[in-house]
């Protein structure tokens, strides 16, 4: 909720500069191609991709490694159908790509043992069972 109140606010303040409000529709532009580009390549490849241009029906897509780039390359045809392109042209830039996710802390110990102890007092239903998955999944079980 706070993102969107704060998009609302950039977007006023660069709509009230002519030459910056001109860029708006552009990069409203980019960012759904990009949103495309996320559904239609597996994960690992879409956080090293992004569609940074389009001119001339044709979409400049900077790739953040090489494997990253050879396998939008070999799906260029019908990348460039899905993003109403003519084609796609493909660049590698190194550090271009999106870094990856921070490793999430997993629950403590003591969080552990009271959702353990939660467990064993419950009786045998569906709210155990997730609790239990819960508890395995941090790997105490």
């Amino acid at each position: 909720m706070a993102f969107q109140s704060t998009l609302r606010r950039v977007r006023a303040l660069i709509g009230q500069d002519r030459t910056l409000a001109a860029l708006l529709p552009e990069a409203a532009r980019l960012n759904e191609l990009n949103g495309h580009l996320a559904r239609l390549l597996p994960k690992a490849v879409a956080r090293a991709c992004q569609v940074v241009a389009t001119s001339s029906g044709e979409a400049l897509i900077y790739c953040g490694n090489g494997a990253a780039a050879a396998r939008v390359r070999s799906q260029a045809a019908s990348l460039a159908r899905a993003l109403a392109v003519d084609s796609v042209r493909v660049r590698v830039q190194a550090g271009w790509a999106r870094p990856d996710r921070p490793a999430k802390a997993g629950l403590g110990r003591r969080a552990l043992a009271a959702w353990d102890e939660l467990e064993h007092e419950l009786p045998e239903g569906d709210l155990k069972s997730a609790i239990d998955r819960l508890i395995a999944h941090h790997g105490r079980r």
